[in-house]
């Protein structure tokens, strides 16, 4: 597709991921389906859509040497390291602000590095009617999933209506965004032909991008042009202090919450974000007792846990609905149902490292 690059988001803890995920080997840079690591998977997916020199990957410093040891295929210059952590919205930003360096007539198709989708085929052709929609128009473009289960852990986006097709294609208004509801509304939101899953995808022209964060983050954008300033002059310092500047602040909550251009195309393929332990369970053959093993693991009378080893035998006798994990000289040992805490106790554990 002409003018369209491929942007990686890999600026993540995964938390939720411990003891497996730290933060200089977080969950996108782990073997955690297969022999790939989740952003290696995500690259060969973005490549069936443009060339390599056209994907880009944003991350923190301390995932650069592993992103290239993984991705050598990638060009050198192709890494966009932020200076720190601010969540989704700043890291966006400097992205386009990149981009329109490299092509004003630029096409970013933002995707996170840690998402697991089987269909390739079915990926690529949603991605590329979401671009078509937003080269045709001055609009914001996600991509939404429709619930195949009442997930309390998703958020939601709520459709107003069918506009009418682009070139034989689907797309709908976005009337709202919804974070994460309780089981009731979950329910509620599967019966309901309007909600689809968030997925967190994001297609649109690097101008268009830019100038919704001038209407609704102008702090963010006027930081945006005063370090593409300083990009031209080589200015790091510069760079990193403006961008420490930035509150820390989602996409959604930042800018698709408040727009009034936001189009959504449906996915054309399942989709699994690979959040918690026990989403392995879906996208694994579990055994036939609903166990879903990794390593070295002997069960007797165990039922629908989630278990896995690295360097070291774990032997599980009685138990059900567990996830048990023991890697890097630490143990998990937690509920299943109660794996979305798993991210509290890994902060917890880092205050007190740190203390």
């Amino acid at each position: 597709m002409k003018h369209a690059y491929v942007v990686i988001m890999a600026g993540g803890k995964g938390e939720r991921f411990w003891p497996l995920s730290t933060g200089s080997v977080p969950k996108p840079f782990l073997n955690i389906i297969g022999d790939k690591s989740l952003i290696r998977l995500t690259v060969e997916r973005a490549m069936r859509i443009v060339p390599a020199e056209r994907i880009w990957v944003i991350l923190g410093k301390q995932q650069l040497a592993i992103a290239r040891r993984q991705l050598p295929f990638l060009p050198a210059g192709n890494f966009i390291v932020e200076p720190e952590g601010k969540d989704t919205a700043p890291c966006i930003g400097l992205a386009a602000i990149t981009l329109l360096k490299k092509d004003r007539k630029a096409t970013m198709i933002a995707l996170p590095a840690d998402h697991y989708i089987a269909d390739i085929d079915g990926f690529v052709k949603t991605v590329k009617d979401g671009a078509k929609v937003a080269q045709k128009g001055d609009c914001l473009v996600t991509v939404g999933i429709k619930p195949i289960r009442p997930e309390t852990g998703y958020g939601y986006i709520r459709v107003s209506g069918k506009i009418d097709p682009l070139g034989g294609l689907q797309r709908f208004r976005v009337s709202r965004y919804v974070e994460k509801p309780d089981i009731r509304r979950a329910k509620a939101y599967c019966k309901d032909l309007r909600y689809y899953w968030n997925a967190g995808m994001f297609i649109w022209q690097a101008e268009t991008i830019l100038e919704s964060m001038k209407h609704h983050m102008p702090d963010l954008y006027n930081g945006l042009l005063k370090i593409g300033r300083h990009m031209d002059a080589n200015r790091k310092g510069m760079i990193r202090k403006i961008f420490g500047g930035f509150i820390s602040i989602s996409i959604d909550y930042g800018l698709m919450q408040k727009a009034g251009n936001v189009m959504m195309v449906p996915a054309r393929f399942a989709w699994d974000d690979i959040g918690t332990w026990a989403s392995l369970g879906r996208v694994s053959s579990p055994d036939e007792n609903g166990n879903c093993k990794k390593g070295s693991v002997v069960s007797i009378d165990t039922r629908d846990c989630v278990i896995h080893g690295e360097g070291v035998t774990i032997g599980t006798i009685g138990v059900s609905s567990l996830v048990i994990v023991a890697v890097k000289g630490s143990v998990l040992v937690c509920d299943r149902d109660r794996v979305q805490e798993v991210r509290e106790l890994a902060r917890k554990l880092s205050s007190k490292k740190d203390n």
